[in-house]
């Protein structure tokens, strides 16, 4: 019963990862702004529907986290360390693909190679890496929020949550000209997505999901013409409303979990969703390597290539996170 009731989870992280998926294979065709375009237009409207992807990977650690009870040291050595070192192992990766693909060792002297690995190092060999930066942060936090979700109640907790989302719009750097200048650090970043997520994962909210789904729909309209707008003014690409730290890719995010949350809390998990959910983490690890090879080989119009190569490039990912758990310690790594 228990495994039911939490299936939603597990559909949720399969949305959330293939949501990743879609992002990263239509990002190319929103660089150059092109109003008048399929391509950028298309791609805006994929990305305005799937941003709320980020927020609810840390909304499901926040659900699956906080309400357990684990000593600091135990949990450090148990959830960290299964991060940290598939971190370690894709940080190298990465790296390694990095020269490979972009480097011409004959003109790049040694000492420079050598900076450009610890920048690396430092700050993400690939740029999706930034999120294990962000989650292995969060991971630390984990343990003192255990305790601080137990102390409040629901009506504090209501009002952090309400002074965190307040924080999203206060401290965007965009929106500083037309915000006061309150100091709600201790409310603000990803650590809300944590205690958001805890949140949901408790209540009981019995309004349909025709509602949730309503205005998810009407939140991804709100971006997709919002991005548009911005993008035509500035006469550029213009993020703005892509940001996970958004209020739009919050409430997307909520909307989302609520959806799952309430249609799906008691149903049995197919093994599809089971295998993407088992191996998800590692997919979210490997697919850009494999993402950077399948895009250039699928020759279709983007209506058809994006979808397309966001199946194909699950699929090669999930069996090389597979076939890296059959090395010896590679289940260690993989993710």
């Amino acid at each position: 019963m228990q495994e039911n009731r939490l299936g939603y989870i597990s559909y949720l992280r399969v949305l959330a990862t293939c949501c990743v998926l879609i992002i990263h294979a239509s990002t190319g065709y929103l660089n150059v702004f092109d109003p008048k375009g399929f391509d950028w237009n298309y791609a805006n409207l994929l990305h305005s529907f799937t941003r709320f992807s980020v927020p609810l990977f840390v909304m499901i650690s926040g659900a699956l986290l906080l309400p357990k009870q684990e000593a600091l040291s135990s949990f450090y050595q148990k959830r960290v360390t299964r991060v940290l070192w598939p971190f370690l192992f894709w940080l190298v990766v990465y790296l390694v693909y990095y020269f490979y693909r972009y480097t011409n060792f004959e003109v790049l002297p040694f000492s420079r190679v050598l900076e450009v690995s610890l920048d690396k190092l430092l700050h993400g060999s690939s740029a999706h890496l930034w999120y294990l930066y962000m989650i292995i942060g969060l991971y630390l936090t984990i343990p003192f929020l255990q305790h601080l979700v137990r102390a409040l109640g629901d009506k504090e907790m209501l009002v952090f949550l309400g002074i965190w989302f307040l924080s999203l719009i206060f401290l965007n750097k965009r929106l500083v000209t037309y915000t006061p200048d309150f100091d709600l650090t201790f409310f603000s970043g990803y650590v809300g997505y944590l205690i958001l997520g805890y949140w949901l994962s408790r209540i009981s909210r019995n309004r349909g999901l025709w509602l949730w789904a309503l205005v998810f729909v009407a939140l991804a309209g709100i971006t997709t013409w919002g991005t548009f707008l911005l993008s035509q003014k500035a006469g550029r690409y213009d993020t703005l409303l892509y940001g996970y730290l958004f209020p739009n890719n919050a409430l997307m995010a909520v909307c989302a979990f609520l959806i799952f949350k309430e249609g799906l809390s008691n149903s049995t998990v197919p093994g599809w969703v089971k295998v993407i959910d088992k191996y998800s983490f590692g997919v979210y690890l490997s697919h850009i390597i494999i993402l950077n090879y399948v895009h250039p080989k699928i020759d279709l119009p983007t209506l058809w290539k994006v979808p397309l190569v966001t199946f194909v490039t699950l699929l090669l990912s999930l069996l090389l996170t597979y076939l890296i758990r059959k090395i010896p310690f590679g289940k260690y790594v993989s993710g």
